[in-house]
């Protein structure tokens, strides 16, 4: 994102399950449980504000308003689909889900606004089912703009089915006519620092990931000397050429 930003695109981050009660490493046991769901959501949002803030620090001013988040304040999984968090990764997407259509109209509403030129969405590497609800909403849209998809994490290095879900992917988009094809975002730094920064700026989802999770997810840059893979289709390809 911040070779992105530096580059002087503008970033909007679509927040979309927002509504949650999942936040193991906080105070929110200790909550009424008619109090859990509105602290815990307020507790996340914070920390994706936090992120924000972190992000923009290294920018310089005239960049900082390029990067923007929009939040959809949707209920996650469990509460949603009303499944138990083990049971996330073993749900399939449900094409009745009312947040498949509100998603899509958010991203209908930033292309009306001129504001989405390209697309990056979630791999759903690891199946967990909300990945795989934002992917499918987004979908309709890849077939017509310049798409990434990321790789989630920690799932990409902790779950053993991972290099089979990026295989599937890759086989469904070939059968779509529309191959995906793996690229590197160089850091703009030496790698170390790049891994560090990455770690700190994770760790500030204090609520949800814990020291080991951050090592873990931050430590995946290392394969790629700082940087991160996307899995992009032709248009961004031809897009981004240049850097």
């Amino acid at each position: 994102m911040t070779h992105w930003l530096t580059a002087r695109h503008t970033v909007t981050l679509l927040n979309v399950f927002t509504r949650s009660r999942y936040a193991p490493y906080s105070d929110a046991a200790f909550v009424h449980e008619n109090d859990e769901l509105s602290y815990v959501s307020a507790m996340r949002l914070r920390e994706d504000e936090l992120f924000i803030r972190r992000m923009k620090e290294s920018l310089p001013k005239d960049l900082k308003n390029n990067l923007q988040m929009l939040d959809l304040n949707l209920k996650d999984g469990p509460i949603r689909l009303r499944v138990p968090l083990d049971q996330l990764r073993a749900t399939p997407v449900n094409p009745a889900d009312p947040s498949i259509e509100k998603i899509r109209k958010a991203l209908a509403r930033q292309s009306e606004l001129g504001a989405m030129e390209t697309l990056v969405v979630p791999a759903a590497v690891g199946n967990d089912v909300d990945h795989l609800t934002v992917r499918e909403a987004a979908m309709p849209f890849t077939a017509l703009l310049p798409t990434a998809f990321y790789e989630d994490l920690p799932y990409l290095a902790t779950d053993a089915s991972a290099s089979d879900d990026l295989e599937t992917m890759r086989g469904s988009a070939l059968e779509a006519g529309s191959p995906l094809t793996p690229v590197v975002l160089s850091a703009d730094e030496a790698s170390d620092a790049a891994i560090a920064r990455k770690r700190k700026l994770v760790l500030n989802y204090a609520s949800q990931i814990d020291d080991e999770a951050g090592a873990v997810i931050s430590g995946v840059a290392a394969n790629y000397n700082g940087g991160e893979r996307l899995w992009v289709n032709l248009s961004w390809l031809m897009c981004f050429a240049s850097e």
